[in-house]
């Protein structure tokens, strides 16, 4: 039936239901929109912050072999409120991130294989051992007898195979010896060919750091930029914000460079 007169909730809109029913089904949509609204009020205070992998880009230079960018709709810092703090967290996060890719990409250049026999050559060879992957640094030990040498001892001889089997399907270009004990790897002369290639490989990681370095550099000034758009810097505090992020940016650039 339909309601006879309105109620102060407004129901009696030509539906077909009694007074208590339409009153009490609208009550229980407007309590939804309600917290709909609140929920989506403070989704719009959040502040989008910085971080990636994205990978793996901005002035100066350049996603090291592994970025770390967060995705834009994840903010990694929420807004505190207090503009001159959340600018100063994220120049401070943004120098750590800087130091982190140009660590990374350091990494990644003391694992290509020279003609100089280097542990680090086989930090990113993993190996099965017992059902799942583990570095190979921590199933076994690696020792540098002579300049063109190492010898890998594994502390289990039980995963003496599984060590050499890595080994081999890694880009490493070295045929194993394994003598039952350990594991000998001889750093074969540099040839023409492979000085080419390592050339292009390790241009490649500085091409990475260099985008990995400006993810970070981009994303802190999105950070500086959003204050100052909510009204919680200045535009001055914006510009001084943003020439100390650049300065950071050159300052990280030309590390990786004389890397």
């Amino acid at each position: 039936m339909l309601c006879s007169r309105p109620c102060s909730s407004g129901c009696s809109q030509g539906i077909h239901l009694s007074r208590r029913q339409a009153c009490s089904s609208l009550s229980r949509r407007q309590g939804r929109a309600s917290f709909l609204g609140f929920t989506q009020s403070k989704e719009l205070s959040r502040v989008i912050a910085f971080g990636k992998k994205g990978k793996k880009k901005g002035g100066g230079g350049g996603g090291s072999a592994a970025t770390t960018e967060a995705p834009a709709d994840e903010p990694v810092v929420a807004s505190s409120g207090d503009g001159e703090l959340d600018v100063t967290n994220a120049i401070k996060a943004c120098k750590d991130k800087m130091s982190k890719a140009i660590a990374n990409v350091q990494g990644n250049f003391d694992s290509v294989r020279t003609g100089r026999a280097n542990p680090a050559m086989l930090d990113n060879i993993e190996v099965e051992y017992y059902g799942s992957m583990a570095p190979l640094n921590t199933v076994a030990s690696i020792s540098v007898p002579e300049a063109s040498t190492l010898v890998v001892k594994p502390f289990d001889t039980s995963a003496l195979g599984d060590i050499e089997k890595a080994i081999l399907a890694s880009d490493l270009g070295i045929t194993p010896n394994n003598d039952g004990q350990q594991i000998r790897l001889s750093i074969p002369d540099m040839t023409e060919e492979r000085r080419k290639e390592l050339t292009k490989t390790v241009g490649k990681y500085a091409e990475e750091g260099k985008v990995a370095i400006r993810n970070v550099r981009r994303d802190a000034m999105k950070v500086a930029q959003r204050c100052e758009k909510d009204g919680l810097i200045s535009k001055d505090r914006l510009k001084e914000a943003e020439d100390e992020v650049q300065k950071i940016t050159d300052g990280s650039i030309k590390k990786l460079e004389d890397a």
